[in-house]
């Protein structure tokens, strides 16, 4: 049984974690579905790219967790919706390409500081995993990946899960937020009956 990890592709601590996560699935440890969580929908207001509550928990927190786990990060200049982003992983995911997609978005937003909000910035992104630019962008906006994000969410939260990154099975949360390196791993490396 695979265990769920979601995440945003705005989300810093998505990004670093997923580092690990990645790792654990390289070396066979665990099985892990990726699962997108919109963590601003629509008509959520999003944060100022370069206000205090940016820039301060940044300083304060995600550039030591990112030195920690040594993974290059800088602040986004951008605050997008990562709507479009999530739905074209579900496309990424269908043509064997998600963990390439992510890792170009996750690049793209940042390190090279490019809104993942934007139809070019996501093209790329989709030319990068190797995905047919043009049909990954159309998978995009299809209404019905749209629908399908949002439902994924409410599953989500009916689940207990409300931010990200998370670590749950089917039925049950076993780790939220962000840690130290290594402190993932023995989650994620436990035998599904021994949760």
């Amino acid at each position: 049984m695979a265990l769920r990890y979601f995440f945003d592709v705005v989300c810093p601590y998505s990004y670093i974690m997923g580092f690990e996560v990645e790792e654990a699935e390289n070396e066979g440890v665990a099985e892990i579905e990726w699962l997108p969580f919109e963590l601003r929908p629509a008509p959520a207001p999003l944060p100022e790219p370069r206000g205090e509550y940016i820039r301060g928990h940044w300083r304060g927190q995600v550039y030591r967790l990112a030195d920690e786990h040594g993974v290059e990060i800088h602040v986004p200049r951008y605050q997008p919706r990562s709507t479009l982003a999530l739905t074209l992983h579900a496309f990424a995911v269908e043509e064997g390409k998600g963990r390439a997609y992510r890792n170009a978005a996750h690049r793209a937003f940042f390190v090279e500081g490019l809104d993942v909000g934007d139809d070019a910035v996501l093209r790329e992104a989709a030319r990068e995993a190797g995905l047919d630019a043009d049909a990954a962008l159309e998978a995009a906006w299809d209404p019905a990946r749209l629908v399908a994000l949002r439902s994924s969410r409410e599953v989500a939260l009916r689940l207990g899960i409300h931010g990200v990154p998370t670590v749950a099975t089917a039925d049950e949360v076993l780790f939220y937020g962000a840690a130290a390196p290594g402190r993932l791993r023995p989650i994620l490396a436990k035998e599904p009956g021994a949760r």
